[in-house]
């Protein structure tokens, strides 16, 4: 105990400085910083540019519109680039100081949920800042409700406690990955809105489903979860639509396609339709600096 509580120190330190580095600074000018990293990154990491080519590569066999370029491979690096810098920027700002840089849609149906009290499935992305999600539950609602996010812990328990707690002082239940479906779906049950990053890669070949058009590994847990608890499923993307400013869009994803009883993978083919379809749209604001194919 002792030892992971020293091991932690550096973590919190730098959380700390991060904070204090960045409190005066504009969010603008943290995306330019970014954007010029991000352009020096492109040209002296060349593995990093591979996987956006071939990802760009994949998603033209099923876009005509995307046309794979070292140009569009660059604003992809610096787009990304600048989206991790203002995380750091972010991090410490109160939703109330987000608010003047974060525009939000969201559906009628999503709307109905929260007055119903019914729960939902929210497919999170790794797209924009995502960061901040943790934080927009009092913009999504000024009465937030139960609000609440599956995470990756950090290996620091006593950091990890750390995080999550700055985290669900705005209302966000953290959830760490390792959690049982059924703890998961009693939470949606309650009425609880949970936000789950199921774009990426996630376990072995056996689940593997079509991702614009490539078998990929996807994860399987909002499907269990709406099969569990019938709680409305939704997709959220997370755009730029310029510098330091974000989008947020919350739209049912459609399951007009499955059968009267879905099966687990009819809801995961879905979803992975409705990450297609915002990943489209949205092509410079997805981080594909992560390999999503193997």
């Amino acid at each position: 105990m002792i030892l992971d509580r020293l091991k932690s120190i550096p973590v919190i330190v730098a959380i700390s400085l991060v904070n204090i580095l960045f409190r005066y600074m504009k969010v603008e000018t943290t995306w330019l910083i970014g954007d010029i990293v991000g352009a020096i990154g492109y040209r002296i990491m060349p593995k990093r540019r591979a996987i956006i080519d071939n990802n760009m590569r994949i998603v033209a066999k099923q876009h005509p519109e995307v046309v794979p370029s070292p140009a569009l491979s660059e604003a992809i690096f610096r787009r990304n680039v600048s989206q991790l810098a203002c995380t750091l920027k972010t991090y410490g700002m109160t939703p109330e100081q987000l608010s003047e840089h974060i525009t939000i849609h969201i559906s009628t149906e999503y709307q109905q949920a929260i007055l119903n009290n019914s729960g939902a499935v929210l497919c999170l992305a790794h797209m924009g800042n995502w960061e901040i999600l943790t934080k927009i539950s009092s913009l999504l609602d000024p009465e937030p409700k139960k609000f609440g996010a599956v995470y990756r812990p950090l290996d620091s328990k006593a950091a990890d406690r750390y995080v999550a707690q700055q985290r669900e002082e705005y209302h966000c239940q953290m959830f760490p990955k390792s959690t049982s479906p059924s703890k998961l779906a009693n939470f949606i049950r309650n009425g609880g809105i949970l936000g789950v990053l199921a774009d990426q890669r996630s376990g072995g070949p056996k689940n593997t489903r079509p991702f614009f058009g490539i078998d990929s590994a996807r994860s399987k847990l909002p499907a269990i979860l709406h099969l569990r608890t019938q709680a409305p499923l939704f997709s959220l993307s997370l755009s730029s639509p310029e510098p330091g400013q974000w989008l947020v869009e919350i739209l049912p994803v459609d399951l007009s396609k499955c059968s009267a009883e879905p099966q687990r993978d009819e809801v995961i083919d879905a979803i992975t339709a409705s990450y297609e379809k915002s990943f489209s749209k949205h092509l410079l604001d997805v981080f594909w600096l992560h390999r999503y194919w193997a």
